[in-house]
């Protein structure tokens, strides 16, 4: 008689949109790396719009609320998790896990032997003091986030903001760095697409993320305004801020050095032609373009700031911090940094460990119920 092999552990992750982000893409870097065999691999989303949806590999199950705004899907969430009864609930974006967590003492009566994780996308006191919508959250969240059994923080600096900040016990925070999928950003640093795409006769500097208040671009405007002709700045991304930058960048007379790309289905050849990848973030939860950008074997120019410190940044190896808003020292940094002779397979070796397979793994342990 043969033995059955075991039921495959049913896990359902929940996303607002698969739009191009950090927590959108660590939900996908999740569902698509995790074994098939023994895991039942659901994903939902409130609405199927979004850039990164068709990357979704083809066994995982898509469960789609139809619904623009998450308030208005919870009662068809709720009603999905009753009747599909998974093991592991896993939300990973901070207004769609206040709207799990208002719902848990609904679902716990009919999920009793449920895993609710939540992983946290941001420091959540430091979040609350630059945004009102998110001060409004936190006050609730709060009061909720400790229903979670499992609370994923990304670096032990966002660890023990959430257990002082929330009063959430230690105990049930795990402490989990982004995974970085390497093999797909060499897969399409490999692609066929045009390599032509930064000018030849300048000093290329690559920022990415979206155009909004939290990665303060306009400080990198202020530091191209001390810079000379043979510098120019690319930054690759959309976003409500667009307009005020395009506004800076004509105050500071520098259009001729600055260019905003918008979206790009392949930022990774951007910063593979770069000579340089900048962050000028106010704060950051982990942040994925420096893992990225040391994936191309690019040197990074940081502003230190919460979340973006020796953690991450090693000093002079994959990149290099500089002072909040001291624009002259990042303008040093970057003539200095940018003709640098820095071997890109050093920078390489140093983000192994965010490997997506390594990362993944940690996640297993804590889905199979073995931390």
């Amino acid at each position: 008689m043969q033995n059955s092999r075991p039921e495959p552990i049913k896990i359902f992750f929940i996303i607002h949109q698969m739009a191009t982000g950090g927590a959108t893409r660590v939900i996908l870097n999740l569902v698509n790396n995790l074994e098939r065999d023994k895991f039942d691999i659901n994903l939902v989303v409130f609405t199927d719009i979004g850039e990164l949806l068709p990357q979704v590999k083809e066994h995982v199950k898509i469960n789609n609320l139809n619904s623009r705004r998450v308030a208005f899907g919870v009662k068809k969430l709720v009603a999905l998790l009753i009747r599909e009864r998974p093991k592991v609930v896993f939300s990973g974006i901070t207004h769609v896990n206040l709207a799990v967590a208002l719902a848990i003492p609904i679902l716990r009566p009919f999920l009793k032997d449920t895993l609710f994780i939540t992983r946290e996308v941001n420091i959540p006191s430091i979040r609350a003091k630059y945004l009102k919508k998110s001060k409004n959250m936190d006050y609730i969240y709060k009061r909720v986030i400790s229903r979670f059994d499992v609370i994923v923080a990304q670096s032990e600096y966002m660890k023990r903001d959430i257990a002082s900040s929330y009063g959430v016990d230690s105990k049930k925070i795990v402490v989990i760095n982004n995974p970085i999928d390497i093999d797909n950003i060499i897969q399409k640093l490999n692609s066929r697409e045009d390599k032509k795409i930064l000018p030849k006769d300048k000093i290329n500097i690559v920022a990415v993320g979206m155009l909004r208040r939290q990665k303060a671009f306009e400080r990198l405007l202020y530091v191209f305004k001390l810079l000379d002709n043979r510098y120019h700045l690319h930054i690759i991304g959309e976003g409500s801020e667009r307009k005020k930058l395009e506004e800076l960048i004509g105050k500071l007379k520098i259009g001729e050095r600055v260019t905003l790309h918008g979206l790009q289905k392949n930022p990774y050849i951007y910063m593979k032609m770069s000579n340089l990848v900048v962050l000028s973030s106010l704060y950051e939860g982990f942040p994925n373009v420096i893992l990225e950008a040391n994936a191309c074997g690019k040197f990074v120019i940081a502003n230190r700031c919460d979340g973006v410190d020796e953690e991450i940044i090693i000093d002079g190896l994959n990149g290099i911090l500089v002072e909040s808003n001291n624009y002259k020292e990042f303008a040093e940094a970057i003539k200095k940094y940018s003709l640098a002779d820095i071997d890109p397979n050093d920078i390489i070796t140093t983000i192994e460990k965010y490997n997506v397979k390594n990362i993944v793994e940690i996640y297993k342990k804590i889905f199979l119920g073995e931390r």
